[in-house]
């Protein structure tokens, strides 16, 4: 059945990790910013000229030793024929990018419904100094993104804008949380290479008209600032020569709205990507 799903991974995240930014396995990793350096604050990067790239392009192979953390994006929840209560499908990105690239998955540790205190409670574990690849996605159950979601597709007007109000009052503190997160995967895989990936935009909102054109756009705009943050704190940690980089995810014209829509529109699986979507992850 593997066979008849597997979808060819031309997304950044293969070009990211398959061609332009590999890494060798007896690599070393830079050390990471003292903790007491590792804040909020985005830092200005030093300039390529002086400063060596902390993730260095060179080939994976059959024995880079990969670990995926994260929640229902990194476990493939909405992917199809899940598993346990994380929710795991064999048709996660984590999985798509194994089976195209031919490393040795590990473990996916992911699990739906994981927090960034989740994953350094339960996720830190499958890390250790013989890790050589690290993917994480977290950060979307602290602002409450799906729920959202669901309140604000339902016609709950009320929850649907007090949700996105606390969405983006949160994003003052979630930096804080992902720089512990970050700081806490390089320190428990001080060898590994950390590719962070994005979120999709849910909505494809580009009928003006739509009746449901505002609900979109707030809804994305949220997703926005999420991404934005994530990658504010990435290009900090990477600042301090953590090696680690940013892939975003675009689902252009495949949102929910679309004619073809790469993510659920119903059911437990709402507002997660279908296993097309995960297959062109980019």
């Amino acid at each position: 059945m593997i066979s008849m799903r597997r979808r060819v991974l031309t997304s950044a995240l293969t070009a990211a990790l398959g061609a332009a930014v590999l890494f060798a396995v007896a690599a070393c990793a830079s050390p990471g910013a003292p903790e007491s350096t590792r804040d909020a604050t985005p830092q200005p990067a030093p300039t390529a000229s002086t400063t060596p790239d902390p993730f260095p392009r060179k080939p994976l192979t059959e024995r880079t030793r990969y670990v995926a953390l994260g929640d229902s994006f990194a476990a493939g929840m909405g992917g199809g024929d899940e598993t346990g209560k994380c929710r795991l499908s064999p048709y996660s990105y984590p999985n798509d990018f194994t089976r195209a690239s031919g490393i040795d998955l590990v473990v996916n540790a992911a699990c739906s419904g994981a927090t960034t205190s989740d994953l350094l409670k339960h996720q830190l574990i499958a890390l250790d100094d013989r890790t050589d690849l690290v993917t994480v996605s977290v950060g979307g159950n602290d602002l409450g993104v799906a729920d959202i979601a669901a309140e604000c597709t339902a016609g709950k007007a009320v929850p649907c804008r007090d949700g996105v109000s606390s969405a983006l009052s949160l994003l003052n503190v979630l930096p804080e949380r992902l720089s512990a997160v970050y700081g806490a995967i390089h320190d428990a895989a001080p060898n590994a290479r950390i590719v962070v990936t994005g979120y999709a935009l849910m909505f494809d909102n580009s009928n003006t008209k739509s009746p449901d054109f505002g609900t979109a756009t707030a809804i994305n705009a949220a997703m926005n600032g999420l991404n934005q943050t994530v990658q504010d704190v990435v290009s900090s940690q990477r600042s301090y020569g953590v090696p680690i980089t940013y892939v975003g995810v675009d689902f252009a014209g495949h949102g929910i709205g679309s004619k073809s829509p790469w993510l659920n529109v119903s059911g437990i699986d709402a507002f997660h990507p279908t296993a097309a979507g995960y297959g062109q992850y980019s």
